[in-house]
């Protein structure tokens, strides 16, 4: 009796051993979920401003480094270089290149004609000590001043257009003046009217 339990415990241990090894072929166990795969970060985009070759470190004169600050919209900051270098910097080329690119600046700057006639100066300083061929002044410097000129025939035309606007201003304001002072003398009239009026019932009282 002893030993017919004791097989049936071992075949029931058998057959739930089995039994465990299929689900466990069959996936049945549970597992792990695979850990979420992380995408690559994203390329860096290339740099695509390109530095001024004047901000180089070889290139550190005072010219150098207003070239600089005005290729990086430092325009102020960038005359006031210049005009230290025209002053101060040992090389006459330098000098030159430095007054050649405030007078390029200046002039195209320029809105009124004391500006105008600023760079003009600044243009006869640097001719006058300009060398034959020149001293290496870069010439995009004029470029601005150069895209401003308008042809003598566009600026009689302005000039034209502007004395008829202030000649019709004039007009205006001259109609406003007179219709004004004939109000003004018509009332005076009106006045006087009433008070020859007012002395005649007087003197008929």
């Amino acid at each position: 009796m002893a030993q017919n339990m004791k097989n049936t415990i071992v075949g029931n241990a058998a057959r739930g051993l089995c039994l465990a090894l299929v689900f466990l072929a069959c996936g049945c166990v549970a597992k792990k979920p695979p850990a979420p795969s992380v995408p690559p970060p994203p390329p860096q985009a290339a740099a695509t401003a390109v530095a001024s070759p004047a901000c180089e470190p070889t290139r550190n004169s005072l010219y150098d480094q207003g070239v600089c600050a005005y290729d990086s919209g430092e325009v102020k900051r960038a005359m006031g270089l210049w005009r230290i270098a025209s002053n101060t910097d040992p090389d006459a080329a330098v000098r030159q290149k430095a007054l050649f690119a405030m007078a390029g600046v200046k002039l195209a700057q320029a809105n009124t004609e004391a500006e105008m006639a600023a760079a003009m100066e600044l243009f006869d300083v640097w001719n006058k000590g300009t060398p034959p061929g020149g001293s290496g002044e870069d010439p995009r410097f004029l470029l601005s001043a150069l895209k401003n000129l308008k042809p003598a025939a566009t600026l009689k035309e302005q000039k034209a257009t502007l004395e008829r606007e202030c000649a019709k201003k004039l007009a205006e304001r001259e109609e406003h003046v007179r219709k004004s002072i004939q109000q003004q003398v018509r009332a005076l009239e009106t006045i006087h009217q009433q008070i020859q009026e007012k002395k005649k019932g007087l003197i008929n009282n």
